[in-house]
């Protein structure tokens, strides 16, 4: 019997590529949002609740908070993670060339994991995602308002 892609990835502890989809819109929103008022930068995602070995993630949220984090303020918050040096210099890279338009950086910290991702070609862009929010703002306000500004 195979496991279903759901349970594998939350028995696994490979829960990010879920939490992911589940939350694009708002993470795509915030990196839109923080390149139209910073430049370029990364969204962090911080987990709060831990992921259980089995999450249906069709009914269950995760709560977080999350934050846009600008170019030159990523080594300092970096710093704070622990990152291995080589960890830090592919990050900065990245952000330095990804295209805002078409892509974002994206850091989640959670069930005692960093995970970095460079998302692009999602089907979606950082702009369309702010757009949807926006035209559904009522509908994402409780997730919107858990935005970390001390990172």
């Amino acid at each position: 019997m195979r496991i279903g892609n759901e349970l594998w990835q939350g028995y696994f502890g490979y829960w990010q590529n879920r939490f992911i989809q589940q939350n694009i819109l708002t993470i795509g929103y915030t990196a839109w949002n923080g390149y139209m008022n910073v430049g370029k930068g990364m969204v962090v995602c911080d987990v709060v609740d831990a992921i259980p070995p089995f999450i249906d993630w069709s009914v269950d949220t995760v709560t977080f908070n999350r934050a846009f984090v600008p170019q030159g303020q990523v080594t300092s918050y970096l710093q704070t993670l622990e990152l291995e040096k080589d960890a830090l210099t592919v990050l900065q890279k990245a952000i330095a060339n990804y295209d805002p338009t078409q892509a974002m950086v994206i850091v989640i910290v959670g069930n005692g994991t960093v995970d970095i991702n460079l998302l692009q070609n999602l089907g979606i862009s950082p702009a369309e995602c702010y757009k949807q929010v926006q035209q559904r703002w009522l509908e994402f306000q409780p997730d919107l308002t858990t935005q970390r500004r001390d990172l």
